[in-house]
């Protein structure tokens, strides 16, 4: 699906996990005449290890996109974290003359008052492209199946999931099942599940879709089994996580 470009289009950098949301802020800004989609970035702290969305895998859905993954690494004695996200970003704009950064986040994320992307590149002199913005979580999942992504879930949560949901792929009868789970209380000290996991219940890596020119292809073959995590930052007593078994 080639772009089809506006006299003056701006050129835009699109911030990658290679999960849905992404995906479907690729998908909008390549049908927006007024942007051109020069590179996907992905911001990354120094030697962080990415399970449930691997570098690797990042950059074979980047090869079969046909753009190059750009890496904005985060120095591990960075003394402001918002202050490397800025440098990274002006170096966007300096160096490669990016104008405009999409990102598919949906909302706000624990206590921040403001997008993230859009604090950090106005101070860079970015302008933010957010086109899931507020949406309405159902209608991004059905979107994504009526495109024809191929979603698969990378890292799952309990009590919501188990290990048995790694590596399944989002289609109408995932879509029932989660909207089932929405609805289930799970007691006064567990939110019921964002269907869109915003508050981190899941993650997905996608692995084609409409503008992916190949499969996606895997690191080693496949996805490996479920590992299960534990101890990790953030993981509550008595939560279970796991994820793809891709190095990252």
């Amino acid at each position: 699906e080639p772009q089809a470009l506006a006299d003056g289009a701006a050129r835009t950098v699109i911030s990658w996990t290679g999960g849905k949301d992404c995906n479907l802020a690729l998908l909008a800004a390549w049908r927006d005449p007024s942007l051109e989609v020069a590179a996907l970035v992905v911001f990354r702290p120094q030697d962080a290890t990415f399970r449930a969305h691997p570098i690797q895998l990042m950059e074979a859905q980047a090869a079969s996109l046909g753009l190059e993954l750009v890496h904005v690494v985060i120095p591990r004695d960075a003394t402001s974290y918002k202050d490397a996200y800025v440098t990274g970003m002006r170096d966007l704009r300096e160096q490669r003359g990016i104008e405009v950064i999409a990102t598919g986040d949906m909302d706000l994320v624990g206590t921040m008052e403001r997008n993230w992307i859009e604090e950090c590149g106005e101070v860079a002199g970015l302008r933010a492209f957010l086109p899931l913005w507020q949406a309405d979580r159902a209608t991004c999942l059905r979107s994504l199946i009526a495109e024809r992504f191929t979603v698969v879930f990378s890292c799952v949560k309990s009590p919501w999931f188990d290990g048995s949901w790694i590596g399944r792929a989002i289609d109408a009868e995932v879509l029932a099942a989660m909207e089932a789970m929405a609805s289930e209380e799970h007691g006064s000290a567990v939110k019921p599940l964002d269907l869109g996991g915003e508050r981190g219940e899941y993650h997905t890596m996608c692995l084609g879709g409409p503008l992916y020119r190949t499969p996606v292809a895997l690191p080693g073959g496949g996805l490996g089994e479920p590992l299960e995590l534990e101890g990790q930052p953030g993981q509550k007593a008595g939560e279970r996580w796991w994820t793809i078994n891709i190095a990252g």
